[in-house]
Parts: C-alpha cells; sequence; structure tokens
C-alpha cells in the first residue's frame, strides 16, 4: 500500500508554490501518494494545477508521513494532531531560513539588513521553528550555508539534519526565446533584507544613461510610497512594469520571470533563495551579492555574483554583460526524480 505524504503549508507564501509541486512529484515518483495540505490562500493556485490533490489544513486526515515546507505559527499543532491519530507518522521539516545566531541578527538589525518588523517576525519564526525541530524525524537544510548555520544554532534541538537542494518543477510551458525577454526584475517581498530601494536606485541610475532600458517590480507589497516622479513617469511611459499591492497568482509570478532577461538577487540577508530557483527555471540569469548560498549555486551560466563591496557602476556592469551574453545563459531545467530523495524516506 502507498503510504500517504503530506505537503503541508499551513501559511499562504505564493512563491513557495512551486518547489511543493516539485516535492509532489518526487514523492509520487518514490512510489508515494502524495497531497498537498495547505492553507486556503492558495486556492487560485491549485485551480492553476487540478491533477495536484489536496485538502485545506482544517481538515484532520491521517497521514503516513507529512513534509513541513513553509514555517507557519500552527505546525506544530498540526502535527501534535497528526500524530495522536497515527503515532507512527514521518514528519520531514524543510528548514528554509534557518536561524543564524543573536549576533547575526542583532548586525542585521543595527546595520538595516532588516526592517524592526522584519526582525521582529525573524525572532518569532525562531521561536516556532524550535517546537518543529524537536517533534521532527529529521530536518531538511537546503544548502551548504544553512546547514552550516543549523549545526551551529540549531542542531541542540534536533541533530537528524540531511542536506537536499531546493527543487522546482519546470512550468514553463513553452519554448522560451531570448528576444521576449525585456525586463531588468525585482520579482519578491520589497523589504530591506532583499535591497529593494537600492533596486529602485539602480532603476533611475540606468534610466538616465539608457532610455530604452525596461524593468518591472512584481511583489505583493505595497510599493506606492516608494514611487517618486521619476518612477511614476517610467511607469507611464512602459518603462517600469509595476504589479503590486495584492497576492500575486501563480500565472503573474511565471509570466514575471518568463519576460525578465535578469533578475534582483542583490540582497543583504538570505541562506537560500527560492526565487533563485525560479529564475533559473525560467532562463533568467541573476545578479547576487555574495551572501548565504548564492556563492554555491550562481555559476557563469547562471548569472553574476558581486563583490562584498560593490556600486551602482558595478551592477550596471554586471546587467550590460549579462545582457551581450544572454542567449548562453540557461534556457529552461526539468525537475527529475533525484535517488538521494529516497534518503529522505528511511
Amino acid at each position: 500500500m502507498k503510504k500517504n505524504v503530506y505537503i503541508l503549508s499551513a501559511k499562504y507564501a505564493p512563491g513557495h508554490f512551486s518547489h511543493m509541486l516539485a516535492f509532489y512529484e518526487l514523492f509520487r515518483a518514490a512510489g508515494c501518494q502524495p497531497l498537498l495540505y495547505i492553507d486556503e490562500g492558495y486556492e487560485p493556485f491549485h485551480q492553476e494545477y487540478p491533477d495536484y490533490s489536496y485538502r485545506y489544513t482544517k481538515e484532520n486526515v491521517p497521514a503516513d508521513m507529512l513534509l513541513i515546507y513553509n514555517l507557519s505559527p500552527y505546525d506544530s499543532r498540526i502535527t501534535a494532531k497528526f500524530k495522536k491519530d497515527n503515532p507512527s507518522m514521518k514528519v520531514f521539516f524543510v528548514y528554509h531560513e534557518p536561524w543564524y545566531g543573536m549576533k547575526g541578527w542583532l548586525y542585521d538589525l543595527l546595520h538595516g539588513n532588516e526592517s524592526l518588523s522584519g526582525s521582529i517576525k525573524t525572532m518569532g519564526r525562531y521561536f516556532f521553528a524550535r517546537k518543529v525541530l524537536k517533534c521532527s524525524d529529521k530536518v531538511i537544510l537546503p544548502s551548504d550555508t544553512a546547514l552550516r548555520n543549523y549545526q551551529k544554532h540549531g542542531s541542540k534541538f534536533n541533530d537528524r539534519a540531511v542536506l537536499f537542494p531546493l527543487i522546482f518543477t519546470d512550468e514553463c510551458g513553452k519554448e522560451l526565446h531570448t528576444e521576449d525577454k525585456q525586463y531588468f526584475s525585482f520579482i519578491s517581498t520589497a523589504a530591506n533584507a532583499k535591497k529593494f530601494t537600492l533596486f529602485l536606485d539602480y532603476v533611475r541610475y540606468k534610466a538616465r544613461r539608457d532610455p530604452s532600458a525596461k524593468f518591472q517590480i512584481a511583489t505583493r507589497t505595497d510599493v506606492s510610497g516608494y514611487l517618486d516622479s521619476e518612477l511614476k513617469r517610467l511607469i507611464a511611459e512602459e518603462k517600469l512594469l509595476l504589479v503590486h499591492g495584492h497576492s500575486l497568482s501563480n500565472a503573474e509570478i511565471n509570466r514575471a520571470y518568463a519576460f525578465s532577461n535578469c533578475t534582483w538577487m542583490v540582497y543583504a540577508r538570505s541562506t537560500q533563495s527560492g526565487a533563485l530557483c525560479k529564475s533559473f527555471m525560467f532562463g533568467a540569469p541573476v545578479i547576487a551579492s555574495n551572501i548565504g548560498s548564492f556563492a554555491e549555486m550562481v555559476n557563469e551560466s547562471s548569472g553574476i555574483v558581486l563583490n562584498d563591496s560593490y556600486t551602482l557602476e558595478d551592477i550596471d556592469r554586471a546587467y550590460e554583460a549579462i545582457k551581450a551574453s544572454l542567449p548562453r545563459f540557461v534556457i529552461g531545467q526539468e525537475a527529475a526524480f533525484c535517488p538521494a530523495f529516497i534518503t529522505l524516506l528511511i
């Protein structure tokens, strides 16, 4: 009999949906019966993919295995309910952004790498993560950087950790053409940790020097307060494409990547970015800062990693180099069954 596996996301986070589909495919390839166990906020997403089974988290149906993908305050409570119905149930936790210590947390707060509200959320995630770690059979870390952070700051809660990179499905749906790729794009939450205001500074810098340059912002954050007269003019001239202020559908997110000739990964803080995988999938090279796992994941065929100290001129040189060689960059990848995944089931 096939094992019943729930892929849990009890908190709506649209950027994680593609990765959950990828785990769904891997569990199915491993001979299991997967099911998306998701928050109701995902309703528009799963309607786009009717072939994937799902239930909402308000329904309580016992499972043989539970994969917690997107950390939420409800995970430990849901796990406890399932464990009560099935004490032998296995729990796997994909720890996307492991805690990096009080010193790192204070450094980011004091240096503006995180806003006060963002820092409070980070501390809250750590509080809830500890509960999930203690009830997990295995902890899955997505990069060497994440694993090192976890070994230093998290292994005291659970030392059963394995390294397994973030994965994604091929949702391109069509062949990608470089002539369709026109925009240097910011596709994520507009936050200090992702240097959104620096991206806007670069948009102004580039637009003054190259009137043909085009940019894109796709975010559920309402960024109206960031828009000065110069940015509003670029929007009116259709040189800055802006989609913001609402929860983006998966189709909107995918379209943003498909029409990008480069995506912004010049972050102040990151362990492993799910947006990085989406960029690769849609053939959009990246410009990334030299932090987290970017140096691990980004190479000459997928983008450029900046030096530790960089200017707007450095970012511009990187962008021009990418545009000049766009056809040689990755134009889409396809998820495949990884034999190493079977180790998660042992």
